[in-house]
């Protein structure tokens, strides 16, 4: 199943019937990013689905000029810095608001964050702490939410519990 545009942001998951038990849909899972594709084995594909569904960026804005107008490492830098502080900093709580990685894909090491300004929305993608992973789409604002809405959408009309819910 494919959901979006691949040469902005899609998301992509298939369920493998060999992988997955009664309780639980194991598959492949990924984003198209600018038209890159980043994926994992080890997707349980309702977990997956059913974390998009929760994140912070659904519901709620995640508008940051500052972030947004950052040059791109510097951004991700911060980004991960809020989101993953060190054990020896100041920080009691993490802020994950812009972290919109799939939870297959963050075990991975891959870390997705959607920072919104205006019209616009970018999303920032890199590979653990790899300076050189770190890459950037543009989007129109609200085209990562719907791109969401969409493969939920297609995951629940999949049927794969037997029911109409998000399964596992």
């Amino acid at each position: 199943m494919l959901s979006g545009n691949p040469d902005s942001f899609a998301i992509w998951f298939d369920q493998v019937d060999s992988w997955s038990t009664e309780k639980f849909k194991n598959g492949c899972f990924g984003y198209f990013i600018g038209g890159k594709l980043i994926w994992s084995l080890r997707s349980t594909l309702g977990v997956d689905i059913n974390r998009l569904s929760l994140l912070y960026a659904m519901n709620n804005s995640v508008e940051d000029e500052v972030i947004f107008n950052m040059p791109l490492h510097t951004a991700y830098e911060r980004l991960c810095v809020q989101a993953f502080p060190s054990l020896d900093s100041d920080v009691k709580v993490s802020d994950f608001r812009h972290l919109v990685s799939a939870e297959s894909l963050s075990d991975d090491g891959y870390y997705a964050f959607l920072v919104e300004c205006g019209v616009q929305a970018k999303l920032i993608l890199g590979y653990e702490n790899d300076a050189s992973s770190v890459r950037q789409v543009f989007l129109e604002r609200d085209e990562f939410q719907r791109v969401v809405r969409e493969a939920i959408k297609k995951f629940c009309g999949q049927r794969f519990d037997g029911g109409t819910g998000l399964g596992g």
